[in-house]
């Protein structure tokens, strides 16, 4: 619109273009600030001071991000008090819709420059995903997926740039939520709070993700990994393990209860015989449920087998069991001196041997817990209980031997 051309227009329906193009810029700005907070990025306006060199995206930079929306919401409503609400004429809105497109797309290209170099493509460790599955993922779906699975959602007072900081970290709730697990579990706790949540595209992949009911994400076996897997798959290889007549065994239905009940009532039994006994009894499951299993896949074994995780959390002995393990766990080590307590460890007795005409070897147990002995372990149980004081126990010796053979 030349200037001949506003010359021809009258005063008045000048002044109401002029206000309406300004209202309609603050607007747009206004949302396009909405984008930039809800991807947790900074326009290159924004002071240099506001940027961390360990976070993505600092607690600084969102508050300068509302504050900036709040300036422009009181322009907005400034401009609107003396709204004459004056019909403008068609060239001049057309004029408007013109100029509303091409601020929108200068703006859109924007945000878009800002999130290709934002410091949330950094985060992440990409090269932890393996794709087993007939799915493509797409380059946000990885991004998202490579901040781990044992990704913590922390707690409703922290702000997410300060998850990044606990990654790779378990969370003993978030373990036991089925095959979606870490980052995807912990999707709906964020999404249910804006001031920590993931950069909005980010929140859609694990959406889309979450919806996918024949994709399977879980973590591999070794090395922390990611690995996306078809349901189909994975439940034909966990129906082969179970297959095995030597180490599972099929119960008909009811079985679970009536073993839970059984051990609740002898427990109760042994538990009523002692003070210390009694004041256990609140740690007995009231509607206890059969323990889950689940696998984890060996991508570093060809055909990529399971291994299996059972997890007893809710069953009948677990809350007691976690209790009467703690005087136990203390004795680890006294038994035999073959326990190696971390990676450190065994790093610290290896710098005492002298490999000179020494071969070092590795071997691979395979299902070693379902193959452990169970009179074995009471055994080494029983020598363990000889090691620890009466008064470190919550309940008598042969009370906790009992206990543990019920629980067995």
């Amino acid at each position: 619109m030349n200037a001949l051309f506003f010359n021809e227009v009258p005063g008045i329906e000048l002044q109401e273009y002029y206000r309406h193009r300004k209202i309609d810029s603050y607007t747009l700005r206004k949302r396009f600030l909405q984008d930039y907070l809800a991807e947790q990025v900074l326009p290159k306006c924004a002071p240099k001071q506001l940027i961390s060199s360990n976070k993505p995206f600092t607690e600084s930079a969102r508050m300068y991000l509302k504050e900036a929306m709040d300036d422009l919401s009181n322009h907005i409503e400034e401009l609107r008090i003396n709204d004459k609400r004056s019909t403008l004429p068609r060239h001049l809105i057309a004029k408007l819709q013109y100029e509303h497109r091409k601020q929108e797309e200068r703006l859109a290209g924007k945000l878009s420059t800002l999130w290709a170099n934002s410091e949330w493509n950094k985060v992440g460790r990409v090269e932890l995903i393996r794709n087993l599955s007939d799915v493509q993922l797409t380059d946000t779906e990885t991004q998202a997926l490579s901040l781990g699975l044992k990704f913590d959602s922390g707690k409703s007072k922290d702000k997410y740039s300060d998850f990044v900081n606990k990654n790779y970290r378990w969370n003993e709730k978030d373990v036991d939520k089925g095959f979606k697990q870490g980052v995807i579990a912990c999707y709906q706790a964020l999404a249910d709070n804006e001031e920590c949540g993931l950069p909005r595209r980010f929140m859609v992949a694990l959406e889309n993700l979450r919806q996918r009911a024949n994709l399977l994400i879980t973590q591999a076996d070794k090395g922390g990994g990611i690995v996306v897997m078809n349901k189909g798959d994975y439940d034909n290889k966990m129906l082969e393990l179970l297959n095995d007549k030597d180490t599972y065994k099929k119960m008909d239905t009811g079985f679970a209860q009536r073993e839970a009940d059984k051990f609740t009532k002898n427990a109760r039994k042994i538990l009523s015989r002692s003070k210390k006994g009694k004041e256990l009894l609140g740690l007995l499951e009231e509607a206890p449920r059969p323990p889950t299993m689940r696998g984890l896949p060996k991508i570093h074994k060809p055909d990529v087998p399971m291994r299996p995780i059972t997890s007893g959390i809710g069953s009948a002995p677990h809350r007691l069991a976690k209790r009467l393990a703690k005087p136990l766990s203390a004795t680890l080590g006294t038994i035999s001196d073959a326990h190696l307590r971390n990676s450190a460890d065994l790093i610290e007795r290896l710098k005492l041997i002298d490999f000179k005409k020494k071969k070092m070897v590795s071997f691979d147990i395979k299902s070693l817990y379902t193959n452990v002995s169970i009179e074995g372990a009471m055994n080494a149980m029983k020598r363990a209980l000889t090691n620890i004081s009466k008064d470190e126990l919550p309940i008598k010796k042969k009370g906790l031997h009992r206990a543990s053979i019920s629980m067995c």
